[in-house]
């Protein structure tokens, strides 16, 4: 059985740095975010479906998944899009 992955774009709810007092204090929440995200995935059994590849300082994430595991990311509070390459 094959699995299909795609790579998909994530943006995180408040991505947008200039609802935080500072830079720092921004990139401290998307840190935290990502770890709470990967953790979730974890805990909800998605590990297979929904792999985070890497982020940047903004909130956007770079998450290979299959689709059940994008239909997962999109039903996330946490996630403002999910968006296929």
């Amino acid at each position: 059985m094959t699995i299909e992955l795609h790579t998909f774009t994530v943006t995180l709810n408040q991505s947008e740095a200039t609802a935080y007092k500072s830079l720092a204090e921004h990139r401290a929440w998307v840190r935290t975010a990502v770890s709470d995200l990967s953790e979730v995935l974890r805990t909800a059994g998605m590990g297979a479906e929904a792999r985070l590849r890497g982020h940047d300082r903004c909130g956007h994430l770079v998450v290979e998944a299959t689709d059940t595991g994008a239909d997962f990311l999109r039903t996330l509070p946490a996630i403002v899009s999910v968006e296929v390459h």
